[in-house]
């Protein structure tokens, strides 16, 4: 599995050169050393899993996000395999797993599972301008749930909106309707 720090740090608990450069600068976190380790110990007994790239770990306050290469969700979790359950036992904090996508219905959905989302609009604002011929239009995402989807909400609002700015790069609002 590919993590953020080479197999042999992961393997050995001691830190090469390189990756304790990238410790140090904050490049990563003792939590991404923490998951290598954790996912070295499952390749063992998954070896399918080596096909896994661990692309970033995102903290949050109530959960970590673990987002991986498209497809690679299979060698992780069901039946027997049990990865995310495994880093909840290494981290103490909640898991979630979820594979990069330029979909931004995907990536919402992932995000904030177990609400389910209504809908999603995308609304056309004018933007208009003092010079003639000089006016644009932005876009304007909304995300749509029904007022009971808040209480699953996995943390706050602001924080998921966040989380959908970073992997997806759009900006999103969320409205209860």
């Amino acid at each position: 599995m590919k993590t953020a720090i080479c197999t042999f740090c992961a393997q050995t608990g001691m830190l090469c050169k390189d990756c304790q450069t990238k410790l140090n600068s904050g490049e990563i976190t003792n939590t991404d050393v923490k998951i290598a380790k954790t996912a070295i110990e499952f390749e063992k007994h998954f070896p399918n899993a080596s096909k896994v790239t661990i692309i970033k770990a995102i903290e949050r306050p109530s959960f970590i996000l673990l987002l991986v290469t498209p497809g690679s969700m299979r060698f992780l979790t069901g039946g027997s395999a049990d990865f995310d359950k495994r880093l909840e036992r290494a981290l103490n904090k909640p898991i979630k797993i979820m594979e990069k996508s330029k979909n931004l219905r995907k990536v919402a959905d992932d995000v904030f599972s177990p609400a389910l989302i209504s809908g999603i609009n995308t609304i056309f604002v004018p933007k208009r301008s003092a010079v003639p011929g000089k006016s644009s239009v932005d876009e304007e995402t909304i995300v749509l749930f029904a007022p009971t989807e808040k209480e699953k909400f996995p943390s706050s609002v602001k924080d998921l909106i966040e989380l959908v700015k970073l992997i997806s790069g759009e900006d999103i609002n969320v409205e209860f309707r």
